[in-house]
């Protein structure tokens, strides 16, 4: 797979970076189909915004949880900040922030704050840094006004949001995010690029998905899936 759009770097032999996948598949055996995901190679190093471009169904959801440990690749290398992830998954575990923008992600009848604030735990945050980390977060991605609300209250692009918050807020060194720009409108998709660009800022590789490559033209760099 070749970089598409604002290359850097040589697709073929990455250097080493935070977010490396090198010539890696993903097959569903005993079903029937093609490779979910792949051949793909990335990188991602630390400082820099990256994505993956690709047509529903292409693989862009899987690779990300092939990245975060959650499914095993069939093929090719996957390391995180220098840790295989086939390996030594619980590593990765404790480098990677994720989002992968569903909203059953979250507990309906907690508030936005009471989410993040329980997943902020879950990440082994002192309660004095997750205090601090959804103050912030909620003022960059403009749901201060909506973070004592209920989940099951918040609209779509609200949702869109905190899910971008949960996985910005451990400041781990990796953050994958699939299309979090999907669900927005242009003040929030502002809001968003804003926060993620701050991650970077911060020494972050942050990699995330989406179906154009206009909707990431903003990115460092942009990778698409074999299928489009």
């Amino acid at each position: 797979m070749q970089p598409a759009g604002r290359e850097g770097g040589t697709a073929g032999a990455p250097a080493r970076g935070s977010v490396v996948m090198l010539g890696v598949t993903r097959t569903f055996r005993g079903r029937g189909r093609p490779a979910a995901v792949g051949p793909i190679t990335l990188r991602v190093a630390a400082g820099e915004v990256c994505a993956l471009v690709g047509s529903n169904g292409s693989g862009k959801t899987t690779a990300l949880r092939v990245l975060a440990g959650l499914v095993a690749s069939s093929s090719g290398l996957v390391r995180i900040c220098d840790h295989d992830v086939v390996r030594d998954p619980v590593s990765t575990h404790r480098l990677v922030g994720l989002s992968l923008g569903s909203v059953r992600s979250f507990y309906w009848r907690l508030t936005a704050r009471q989410n993040l604030a329980f997943f902020g735990r879950l990440a082994g945050m002192r309660d004095r840094a997750i205090r601090d980390g959804i103050s912030e977060l909620a003022t960059a991605l403009g749901i201060e006004s909506v973070v004592n609300e209920p989940a099951r209250f918040l609209s779509r692009g609200a949702l869109a949001r905190l899910s971008v918050a949960r996985a910005l807020l451990p400041s781990r060194p990796v953050a994958l995010l699939d299309e979090p720009l999907s669900a927005v409108d242009a003040q929030g998709r502002a809001a968003i690029v804003d926060a993620l660009r701050c991650a970077a800022g911060r020494g972050a590789a942050v990699l995330v998905t989406a179906p154009e490559r206009e909707e990431v033209a903003w990115c460092d760099r942009i990778y698409a899936t074999p299928t489009g």
